[in-house]
């Protein structure tokens, strides 16, 4: 199939899509395509992407990709301290909440 054939079996809206990321869609085998599906299946976006930019010809768009992704790991990490910090925090004032209120419905501590 040509990019010409592709783009005509997607909505106008997609044209430009279409002629950034078809070729590497085009230049799959049958069990590439299918690799990539399962791994969008299971989750794995970020290697998905990466194979689609690593079947493309300009690299620059795979380097690119490398940095932004890394940006995301390192801002992961970060909120996933603060929400860690956070859901501690909520925990021990639900300690302390806990306690004023079985202390209230008259159970002794």
């Amino acid at each position: 199939m040509m990019l010409d054939e592709l783009k005509g079996k997607l909505p106008p809206e997609l044209s430009s899509w279409a002629v950034t990321y078809g070729p590497a869609f085009l230049s799959m085998t049958a069990e590439e395509l299918q690799a990539w599906l399962s791994k969008i299946i299971s989750g794995d976006i970020y290697t998905a992407y990466t194979d689609v930019l690593k079947k493309l010809p300009n690299s620059d768009l795979l380097t690119e990709w490398g940095k932004i992704n890394s940006e995301w790991q390192a801002a992961n990490v970060e909120n996933k301290a603060q929400n860690d910090l956070g859901k501690a925090a909520l925990m021990g004032l639900m300690k302390i909440l806990l306690t004023i209120a079985l202390a209230a419905a008259g159970v002794s501590l």
